[in-house]
């Protein structure tokens, strides 16, 4: 999905005021090493209340998940996770690859697995010449007081 570069900074601007609920209302969770699901769960619950006041989103009518696993009825893959993927959080629209809008992964920073796979899992959701052309990818490492987004756009 393409996004014009106001869209784009207000996706921006959406994301970093729900990393700040996140931590204000649950570094207990990071600090306590807790279970990425459980904070991708509390990040959406914000993301999601902060989208209410997105207009140009709304109107698009879109689903937010996490741990979304489907493209259709089959698995999500994609050319470098032939295998299949799992992404942390996206908003979509389920049934269709026409409104893939933002892929999000997740990490703490305890967890010691490599970046590197949710990086390629990034750039292959957000290429626009891909399957799923989402129009922004956003890798969030949850560090003890803070987390600065690293953004993909399609290319």
């Amino acid at each position: 999905m393409f996004l014009t570069e106001e869209q784009s900074e207000s996706l921006k601007r959406v994301i970093s005021k729900s990393i700040r609920r996140l931590y204000i209302n649950d570094i207990d969770l990071i600090e306590r090493k807790g279970m990425e699901q459980s904070i991708a769960f509390r990040f959406t619950l914000y993301l999601n209340e902060a989208l209410q006041t997105v207009k140009w989103v709304n109107d698009l009518q879109l689903d937010i998940d996490i741990e979304y696993n489907k493209n259709g009825l089959a698995p999500k893959r994609t050319p470098r996770r032939p295998k299949g993927t799992r992404p942390d959080v996206i908003i979509h629209k389920r049934g269709n690859n026409e409104s893939n809008l933002l892929i999000i992964e997740i990490k703490g920073w305890w967890n010691q697995e490599s970046r590197e796979i949710d990086i390629i899992k990034l750039e292959d959701f957000t290429h626009q010449d891909g399957e799923y052309k989402y129009g922004l990818g956003v890798f969030l490492e949850l560090n003890i007081n803070n987390c600065i987004p690293v953004y993909f756009c399609g290319y």
